[in-house]
């Protein structure tokens, strides 16, 4: 129980560039994935995609993170579709449902802003509050999987897992209708006092800039 509910970052490799595509590939695709969920919640080849949301923030320069890398894909839709007022936010314009791709904000105050892009164009913020129950809920479902994902390692040794477009193709779309997001490469910063602050790679790494010794720290 304590090891899940750790919220400090441990310590491994960082997500790669193309591991990052590919978690944009889902958020760009969100609809037609949870509108076929019950075709494929069963199938762990599916299932146990795993993705690597933005859900990192920094106190103290101490990385803190809503939960580990990878989470699994099935997971975190059945806490979106279980759990919507945590995890979905309502499109201004078209008032559609959207699923954020990226957390940033305060877990001391517990705000969150949930980055979204919608498919009428729409992108920008939804201010909320709520970050560990967030948290929580998600390292939840992902350790109530853990069982199930133990199972299929071991039946599955050999191959690495499925990749989101392996899904949207066996659900029935064609490469021409499978959206791909451009490549980007963005470096958010956040001050965190007394000459330091901490920069965000949006290919998943971060480092805290001590101006004082003018060298990153980890």
């Amino acid at each position: 129980m304590q090891d899940k509910y750790n919220f400090f970052r441990q310590g491994g490799p960082r997500p790669t560039k193309e591991q990052m595509l590919h978690t944009k590939v889902f958020y760009r695709n969100a609809g037609v994935i949870y509108a076929s969920f019950d075709e494929w919640k069963d199938i762990d080849r599916f299932y146990f995609i795993p993705l690597y949301p933005e859900m990192v923030y920094c106190i103290a320069g101490k990385a803190i993170e809503m939960a580990p890398d990878p989470v699994w894909l099935g997971s975190f839709i059945r806490c979106n579709m279980e759990y919507p007022e945590l995890f979905q936010v309502t499109c201004p314009k078209c008032e559609k449902a959207i699923f954020p791709y990226r957390y940033v904000g305060s877990p001391l105050s517990g705000r969150v802003d949930l980055e979204y892009e919608c498919k009428c164009g729409k992108k920008g913020y939804e201010m909320v509050t709520g970050w560990r129950l967030r948290a929580t809920t998600l390292r939840d479902q992902l350790a109530s999987d853990k069982l199930r994902h133990c199972k299929y390692e071991l039946q599955h040794q050999k191959g690495g897992p499925a990749t989101v477009q392996d899904l949207l193709k066996y659900i029935g779309l064609t490469d021409d209708e499978i959206v791909i997001p451009k490549e980007e490469h963005r470096i958010a910063r956040i001050k965190l006092g007394k000459g330091r602050w901490v920069e965000f790679d949006s290919a998943g790494g971060y480092v805290v800039v001590d101006t004082k010794s003018k060298a990153p720290s980890q």
